[in-house]
């Protein structure tokens, strides 16, 4: 058994496309690779609890 992924049909449909269609594949995986996906959690922001120790005696 292998950890490598079969790519054959990917590299088959790779082989079968035309130049222009090269092209703006090689412009939208640019920017795949150059922009990442938005996250999911950005509306939420980071805690770092309240400023003061709520569980210490006074």
């Amino acid at each position: 058994m292998t950890a490598a992924h079969d790519y054959s049909d990917l590299y088959d449909i790779i082989e079968r496309l035309e130049p222009e269609q090269v092209e703006e594949l090689r412009r939208h995986a640019l920017r795949l690779v150059k922009e990442p996906p938005p996250s999911r959690f950005r509306v939420l922001r980071s805690f770092d609890g309240p400023s003061t120790d709520l569980g210490a005696k006074r």
